[in-house]
């Protein structure tokens, strides 16, 4: 995905009253391919509602974002859908440098015009993936029976042995 395919994740801020406003951004493989080029993701898509709430000092803004991805099972290599729903927020304060405070307070400088949302997207995708992935047809991610193979044993006895074990 090059820049230019990015730019439909930008939010033209300085154009904005203040007021709330609310965007919606449609997201697939590409996306993140752009930010990683090593995902053990694959087939992703998904779209993010953006709920922002302009102030003269800070944007403050929530991200609703609904996707799916396939994942690959961590025990039993099976390829599986997981389907995921998030809700975010982060704090856009409008400062003299852009810099990041913490998870939730970024400050952009009082200038920009713009910001992608692109970023931002991919980062709260990727932080609600599970760590652990299991597919969904292991129920109990303890039970170890799932994964051990048994054969199945026969009594095979000498049956000249079988006049003596009717005598028990």
């Amino acid at each position: 995905m090059s820049k230019k395919l990015l730019r439909k994740f930008d939010i033209k801020i300085q154009s904005l009253s203040n007021n709330e406003h609310k965007f919606r951004f449609e997201f697939n493989q590409d996306l993140f391919d752009f930010f990683s080029e090593e995902n053990e993701i694959i087939n992703t898509n998904g779209n993010c509602e953006v709920s922002l709430i302009k102030s003269d000092i800070m944007l403050d803004v929530k991200f609703t974002i609904d996707g799916q991805t396939d994942l690959i099972c961590d025990r039993t290599l099976k390829k599986f859908t997981y389907s995921l729903n998030s809700d975010k927020k982060i704090l856009f304060k409008f400062g003299e440098e852009d810099q990041e405070l913490s998870e939730e307070m970024v400050v952009i400088d009082r200038n920009k015009s713009k910001i992608n949302m692109g970023k931002f997207i991919y980062e709260f995708f990727i932080l609600e993936l599970p760590v652990k992935r299991l597919h969904p047809s292991v129920k109990n991610e303890d039970n170890i029976d799932n994964f051990v193979f048994t054969t199945k044993k026969t009594k095979d006895t000498d049956p000249r042995l079988d006049p003596l074990n009717k005598l028990k």
